[in-house]
């Protein structure tokens, strides 16, 4: 994988330059989650780095490499004026600084990095638990322990349910996937049953419109992959069998992630919905498929503030 070759500092600064383009065409303001999911669309090396899941070598924890590059680099570009966030909520502002950035002439280092690293060292000699907090983030060995407070509490979770589904049998990544569908409104009907494995579809069923009472047709395609993404070709055939089950729309879940081919391929001809691993994980938390909310409490810097 790419960002494996890139030592920790590198893979931070890979990350800067996306963020500030994905706000700048949303016009300035994106939740974490559609910043990350709009730089892993824009660049197959964030995307597959974004999917990794890492084992800990001292705890045996799994953890994404990844939620700690993207959430220091947005701490940086915080501290140096290019957007800014609310502590524990999720929504991030470009700044007017941030709008100005011309990034056909930015240099992340000089504009960024170099800068933060003076503000990391100015702090560090206030408050020594900064330094320690930088240094286990930039750390080789790091720790799921060692996240920050700002960073997304569900995390965790999130890592653990990823892990979890990769481990299923291709079958009951199926049943799964037909469970979330129905969730969402979804009728599986047992035409969905005997076509499985026809033509790449794995289910068939109808969806009614709640505002409007329509009733459409609905395929539905699943690949649970541990490696690899779906490409353009898988998306062509899904297509064909569409339109040989003249389903309305179609919906395609992989626990792994598109190509961006496949996702253009996806936007052309009989609409298709693509639900990719973020997608999957977000809507297993929405609809709480077979999972139990806790509710949980953080201390504000009230608490350990002398």
């Amino acid at each position: 994988m790419y960002f494996d070759t890139l030592n920790n500092e590198q893979q931070v600064s890979y990350l800067i330059k996306p963020i500030i383009e994905v706000l700048q065409e949303a016009g300035g303001q994106l939740e974490r989650s559609e910043i990350r999911d709009r730089i892993s669309e824009k660049d197959e090396h964030v995307a597959e780095f974004e999917q990794k899941i890492y084992t800990s070598s001292k705890s045996g924890n799994q953890y994404k490499r990844f939620d700690f590059k993207f959430n220091f680099a947005l701490k940086e570009l915080n501290y140096v004026g290019f957007l800014m966030y609310e502590k524990y909520k999720p929504l991030v502002t470009l700044t007017e600084k941030g709008f100005a950035v011309d990034l056909d002439h930015f240099d992340v280092e000089t504009e960024v990095r170099e800068k933060a690293a003076i503000y990391w060292e100015e702090n560090s000699a206030k408050n020594k638990d900064k330094k320690v907090q930088k240094d286990e983030i930039i750390n080789e060995d790091i720790e799921e322990e060692s996240k920050s407070s700002e960073d997304d509490v569900l995390d965790d979770v999130k890592v653990k349910l990823q892990s979890a589904i990769a481990n299923m049998s291709p079958k009951k990544f199926e049943q799964f996937s037909r469970a979330l569908l129905t969730k969402m409104g979804v009728q599986f009907t047992d035409k969905g049953v005997q076509i499985s494995n026809d033509g790449g579809i794995d289910g068939y069923g109808y969806h009614t419109d709640d505002d409007d009472f329509r009733t459409t047709r609905v395929v539905i395609q699943c690949k649970r992959y541990n490696s690899g993404a779906v490409s353009e070709p898988e998306i062509n055939q899904f297509l064909g069998a569409m339109n040989k089950f003249q389903a309305d729309y179609g919906v395609f879940i992989t626990n792994s992630r598109f190509t961006n081919a496949a996702r253009i391929a996806a936007r052309e001809g009989t609409p298709i919905t693509l639900i990719d691993g973020n997608d999957l994980i977000r809507l297993i938390i929405r609809y709480e498929l077979f999972i139990t909310p806790v509710t949980t409490y953080v201390l504000d810097d009230f608490y350990s503030e002398n």
